[in-house]
C-alpha cells in the first residue's frame, strides 16, 4: 500500500509539473473514404487519365490551450486550434480550362488536395508524463482543390481523433494521434478522410 501511495504521489507531482500548453507540428498519412477521380475540375473527367490516388500526405500544426481542470479528476479540457493540409493526388491529367475553352484539352500536372481549419475540445488524460487524449467532436472548415463539378470548394464538417503523447523533456513531447474528417456540404467533393500521424510539441 505504501508503495502504491509513493506511485501515485509520484505521478501526481510530475503531471503538475507538466505544462499545460502546447504548440505542435505534425506529419502524416491520410487516405480518402473515396478518390475524386473523373470530375471536371480534377482531370476533365478523364479525359487523359484519372487524378484518382485516395492517399497522400497531411502536413499539420495545432495549439492547444487549457480551459480548466475536470471535477472529480486531475484530467484536463483543452480548446485545440488545428490547421492541417492533405494533398491526396498529383498527377498529369487533361487540365480543364481548355474543355472550358473548348479546345483541345491540355495536359498539365493537376493537384488534389484539401486544407482543414478545426476548432475542437480535447480532453487529456493526465497520467503523469503519459498523457492519452481524445477530440470526441470537432468543427471542420474545409477548403477544397479542385472544386467539385458544381464549382464548390468550401465546406464545413466533421472532425474527431485520438492520440496519446509522451514528456521527453519539460519542454518537449512526442505523440501519435488518429484522426478523422469528413465534410457535410457538397457530395462530389467527399471529403471523408483518415489520417494517421506523428507529432513534436513544444509545451508552455
Amino acid at each position: 500500500m505504501k508503495k502504491l501511495s509513493t506511485l501515485a504521489l509520484a505521478l501526481l507531482m510530475s503531471s503538475q509539473a507538466f505544462a499545460s500548453g502546447q504548440v505542435f507540428y505534425r506529419y502524416g498519412i491520410s487516405k480518402l473514404s473515396e478518390d475524386r477521380g473523373g470530375q471536371i475540375f480534377t482531370d476533365t473527367g478523364a479525359a487523359a487519365g484519372k487524378n484518382d490516388d485516395d492517399q497522400g500526405t497531411s502536413l499539420s500544426a495545432g495549439l492547444d490551450l487549457k480551459l480548466m481542470d475536470c471535477p472529480l479528476s486531475n484530467n484536463s479540457l483543452l480548446g485545440e486550434v488545428y490547421v492541417d493540409y492533405n494533398k491526396f493526388s498529383d498527377k498529369r491529367v487533361a487540365n480543364a480550362i481548355g474543355q472550358v475553352a473548348g479546345v483541345e484539352p491540355k495536359v498539365n500536372e493537376v493537384t488534389v488536395s484539401q486544407l482543414a481549419v478545426v476548432i475542437a475540445p480535447k480532453y487529456r488524460f493526465e497520467l503523469g508524463k503519459f498523457r492519452p487524449w481524445i477530440i470526441p467532436a470537432g468543427l471542420a472548415f474545409l477548403v477544397n482543390s479542385p472544386p467539385s463539378n458544381t464549382t464548390n470548394y468550401l465546406d464545413v464538417g466533421y472532425h474527431a481523433g485520438v492520440g496519446a503523447e509522451y514528456m521527453v523533456l519539460k519542454e518537449l513531447s512526442l505523440g501519435a494521434d488518429v484522426r478523422y474528417t469528413a465534410g457535410a456540404g457538397d457530395p462530389q467533393l467527399k471529403v471523408k478522410y483518415t489520417s494517421y500521424g506523428a507529432y513534436l510539441g513544444i509545451n508552455f
